[in-house]
């Protein structure tokens, strides 16, 4: 027997496995909740460490999508790489990139070594991110895959959730750099758990030269075919128009815009800015969890209109807030508001060609990812023409109400572009209901 012929036997044992399976997905889960919490631990000070090179808000905001831009290139790169190559390997490489690009940011003598510094990060995170997610969809059986892939996403999410309490508390008792070195040590941790990992064969073989030109040249001819037949379906297009609004709110608002707010208006501390977006975290937490069976029930483009038409209206209410507790109680809203769109990932999957299913969940991630990048600095931009000078301030000035309601502007148009999408889900609820009620008519 070969040596991947006796991989891939293991690797199905280990699925088969109950035990083996849950303790792998417990060291892929743990080692991304500490790439997920160092990734937070620096949001409360990212913005005031960029805003102490004496930039805009705009560079502000570039240093927030400099990390985006990177992983929305390289996404779809790792995932070949992860089919072509092993995956622990890029795995591990991810890791050391994150902890080489914290190390570099925490020291960054310059704006530019700063913006370096994320764009290696960036890079780190989707080699990491990427492979692991493959990893994972390979190690979970049918059976298994929505119990497994659920434990991921919750230490995800925890990580998410606690991230900005603990580098907000962190840049307070220590300085502003701290955080960037907690995020290098917790990600180097997460290097010993993931040379444990069991060895999986690739799912591509090798082939000669001349073999793997001959494949590479359909292969790519057929992507970029699949990619036009995807993006002519209009419902798919809506729906990943409400995805890249949700992005850039995401960022734009919650990674930018609020912790420059709650600093540079409000006079808030490290700690209290990372405990606002924790409340915020936690919230979304509480309304994402069910919203996944609820659409099973009620379909998906309800919730997720009423996601943006209620994300929109507390969007417009965060900068008047005059106080940490006004801030915060805004920001929970604001929180499980967002937890609605929960369905949005199953909702492009119900819309997308079954045979081009890799394909289309690639280009929801680069839409996706291209909102995360130009959130930022389009309302950076705009908060800085619009920012009310205040004398004697290292800061740009005080933001105003602007850049929060054009904001809302781009979420109530997603909410009613969306209501012209198709729901999969619920035109099949609609179509059985209407079965049953022939049957006992009849």
């Amino acid at each position: 027997m070969s040596e991947d012929s006796q991989d891939i036997d293991q690797y199905l044992e280990l699925g088969k496995n109950n035990r083996g399976g849950v303790l792998t997905v417990l060291n892929l889960s743990s080692v991304t909740f500490c790439v997920l919490l160092g990734l937070n631990m620096v949001a409360p000070i990212l913005p005031t460490y960029a805003e102490s090179f004496q930039v805009s808000y705009t560079l502000v905001g570039f240093v927030i999508s400099s990390f985006a831009i990177t992983r929305m290139f390289l996404d779809m790169p790792a995932g070949v790489l992860s089919k072509r190559y092993d995956k622990k390997k890029i795995m591990i490489t991810g890791l050391i990139l994150i902890v080489i690009s914290s190390i570099l940011a925490g020291m960054a003598p310059s704006y530019i070594i700063l913006v370096i510094a994320r764009m290696i990060e960036g890079a780190g995170s989707a080699f990491y991110v990427t492979s692991a997610t493959v990893f994972l969809a390979q190690i979970s059986g049918k059976e298994k895959r929505g119990q497994w892939m659920s434990l991921y996403m919750g230490m995800l999410l925890l990580g998410s959730i606690f991230g900005p309490t603990f580098g907000g508390v962190l840049a307070d008792i220590y300085d502003i750099h701290a955080p960037f070195f907690a995020y290098a040590l917790v990600a180097g941790f997460g290097i010993v758990p993931t040379l444990l990992l069991p060895r999986l064969s690739n799912s591509e073989k090798a082939t000669t030269t001349d073999e793997f030109r001959t494949y590479e040249s359909t292969e790519s001819r057929t992507v970029f075919q699949d990619i036009r037949q995807i993006l002519s379906y209009r419902s798919y297009l809506l729906a990943t128009f409400a995805t890249f609004s949700l992005f850039f709110i995401r960022t734009g608002v919650r990674s930018t815009l609020v912790p420059l707010f709650g600093s540079n208006n409000l006079g808030l501390d490290s700690t209290a800015i990372g405990v606002v977006l924790t409340l915020a975290g936690v919230a979304t937490a509480i309304t994402m969890v069910p919203m996944g069976s609820i659409s099973d029930r009620i379909g998906r483009r309800a919730p997720l209109v009423l996601c943006l038409l209620l994300t929109a209206l507390i969007t417009i209410t965060i900068p008047y807030s005059s106080d940490m507790g006004g801030l915060s109680l805004s920001l929970i809203i604001y929180g499980a508001f967002t937890g609605i769109s929960g369905p949005m990932a199953a909702y492009v999957t119900d819309l997308s060609p079954q045979d081009k299913i890799e394909i289309s969940m690639g280009l929801y991630r680069m839409i996706g990812d291209f909102g995360f990048v130009l959130g930022p600095l389009f309302l950076g931009y705009i908060a800085d023409i619009t920012a009310i000078p205040v004398v004697g301030a290292e800061h740009s000035g005080l933001i105003g109400m602007i850049p929060f309601a054009v904001a809302s502007i781009l979420l109530l148009l997603a909410s009613l572009l969306l209501l012209k999408a198709d729901d999969p889900v619920r035109k099949k609820i609609t179509i059985e209901k209407e079965v049953v009620s022939w049957e006992d008519s009849s």
